[in-house]
């Protein structure tokens, strides 16, 4: 039996093996492809490599969000907010911006957000950002708003520093924030509150270089603001020592550049006081300090503390220092630098029986007196504001007195420009005047406003009631005419029949009662605004013509009405 026909295949992979280079005796260099089954193995592993590796960074990818996502409600923003660039080298807007975006989203944010953002971003880093110039703001607004159990933590964090960290100006906004919060709320930090407040009540030499601390004593003011009862008692108790006391110490606080803010500051809260103890205390550092104002009116800070007592005071310690001290000690103090100022608060915070008295008893006594005053390079300030204050009559002695001086040729430079300053303002009134004068001014240009306003609007609702008021006067017309109608047929009627007995009289006249009863009830419907006499309604004498012409003709009608009724009954009666 023959073999069957077998066709020959061309291309085979041994005729292609023969044809490589390899195979062939060229001399070519081999490549990495000599061999097509490595060819195909090489690419099947390569695309099988690409896959494990693209399957690896999914992974790793899914791992991260994993981290990072903490619930369904997470807001990206917040931590945004957090990571933000708040490096030293971008502007002050954008670092204003990024710190006012933090503080934003974490109030905004729930409670899950916030242990997030405090765990990942401060809780490793309190004192870094309390010392930095934006991000002390989170601080103070976790302080605020946070959990109890992240100020407890940020509170204690400070403290542990709380040497270093009061001399910084926005660590020690954070600390007045957390004693604030913690004055109005002690349950939530009893321990923390304990702290600060032991460490307030401190009498060392640490406190003592805190008094008077340009930044430091910020703390010791807020104390002094925001503490109560026993606290603050416990607080002037020592202060006081430092005030004017004689101490063995010889530290003294109201001379001092950032010691006299203290003493401002107990001038302050003395009003507030009810306590008597602390209110006692108080009232004796200020009797203390008029008592010494000729001594601190001519210091450099410590002129403020009689500043203070002029504009703050109570109405008993100005009248006791200005009365008993300044007026007489007015000349020498007003030729001090420092003093000129505090007589210049006397003359604006004094009343006018005080100036006059200054003017005629001081000042315009002698002609030495005055003329060494306006000569004098710091007294001339104070004079020129007696001017502005003192009255007319006043003014006129002071423009005699200045005339006299300048003819004998006596005026220095400034004596020339007190001069020249009453001549400007001769006729002006006083500056507080001025105020009070634009001021009632506006006020009165507001009435009138309100007054037109309100006239315009009375004018409309009067133009739409007018022709309401002429419908319900023909709507009266109509029923007028309908009524006489009415009794014409009756009387027509009656005269008909001339005979009638008792019962039928009464009758008739019971219906025409409660006709007219009908009619006149019908009528003040109509118009009750002009009838009525109550508050609500309009008065007769607002009214315009037109209202009091339609008012009379609707008594007339009133009038006629009861007239033919009378006549009516007359008639049966007859």
């Amino acid at each position: 039996m023959a073999n069957p026909h077998i066709p020959v295949e061309f291309n085979k992979d041994e005729d292609e093996l023969k044809c490589h280079p390899s195979q062939s005796g060229s001399t070519a260099t081999p490549t990495l492809f000599e061999n097509s089954n490595n060819s195909k193995a090489f690419c099947a592993q390569f695309f099988e490599d690409q896959l494990h590796q693209d399957d690896d960074e999914f992974d790793e990818l899914n791992q991260q969000l994993n981290q990072v996502l903490l619930s369904d409600s997470f807001k990206p923003s917040l931590t945004q907010a957090f990571t933000a660039d708040m490096s030293s080298y971008l502007s002050h807007e954008k670092l204003t911006k990024n710190s006012r975006k933090m503080q934003l989203e974490y109030q905004n944010a729930n409670l899950k957000e916030k242990e997030f953002v405090f765990n990942t971003y401060i809780k490793n880093d309190i004192e870094n950002f309390s010392l930095d110039k934006y991000r002390h703001y989170i601080l103070e607004k976790i302080i605020e708003v946070g959990p109890p159990s992240h100020k407890n933590i940020i509170l204690d964090r400070i403290y542990k520093q709380i040497h270093k960290l009061i001399k910084d100006l926005y660590a020690c906004k954070v600390m007045q924030k957390g004693l604030e919060v913690m004055t109005f709320n002690p349950q939530d930090s009893p321990e923390q509150f304990e702290n600060y407040l032991s460490f307030i009540h401190q009498d060392n030499a640490l406190m003592k270089k805190i008094y008077i601390d340009k930044i430091a004593n910020q703390i010791i003011q807020k104390s002094l603001e925001i503490l109560e009862g026993n606290n603050l008692l416990k607080l002037l108790q020592i202060l006081q020592k430092y005030i004017l006391n004689n101490n063995k110490e010889k530290f003294e606080l109201s001379t001092d550049q950032y010691g006299c803010l203290i003493v401002n500051k107990i001038i302050d809260i003395y009003p507030k006081q009810f306590e008597l103890q602390t209110k006692q205390i108080c009232n004796d550092i200020i009797v203390r300090a008029i008592e010494n104002c000729s001594c601190l009116t001519r210091r450099q800070y410590a002129n403020y503390i009689i500043q203070q007592i002029l504009e703050k005071g109570q109405e008993v310690h100005k009248r006791l220092l200005m009365d008993q001290y300044l007026i007489k000690d007015f000349i020498s103090m007003s030729l001090d630098k420092y003093g000129s100022n505090v007589a210049e608060k006397a003359i604006i915070y004094a009343g006018p029986q005080w100036r006059l008295k200054l003017w005629e008893e001081e000042v315009s006594i002698s002609e030495s007196s005055f003329k060494k005053l306006i000569n004098d390079q710091y007294a001339n300030y104070p004079i020129q504001r007696l001017f502005e204050y003192l009255e007319q009559q006043q003014r006129n002695e002071f423009i005699a007195l200045l005339n006299k001086l300048h003819g004998n040729n006596q005026l220095n430079n400034h004596g020339l420009i007190v001069m020249k300053f009453a001549q400007a303002n001769y006729s002006v009134k006083r500056y507080t005047q001025k105020i009070v004068q634009s001021e009632l001014n506006k006020h009165s240009k507001n009435q009138d406003k309100s007054n037109n306003n309100n006239n315009k609007v009375q004018k409309k609702q009067l133009n739409q009631q007018i022709p309401q008021l002429q419908m319900q006067q023909q709507q009266q017309l109509l029923y007028q005419q309908q009524y006489q109608q009415q009794m014409q047929q009756m009387i027509f009627q009656q005269s008909q029949f001339k005979q009638f007995d008792q019962q039928q009289y009464q009758a008739a006249v019971m219906q025409q009662m409660l006709m007219f009863q009908q009619q006149q009830q019908q009528l003040l419907t109509q118009m009750p605004q002009l009838y009525n006499q109550d508050m609500n309604y309009m008065p007769y004498p607002i009214m315009t013509q037109e209202q009091q012409m339609m008012m009379l003709r609707w008594i007339q009608s009133q009038q006629q009405l009861c007239n033919s009724n009378i006549k009516f009954q007359n008639g049966q009666q007859k």
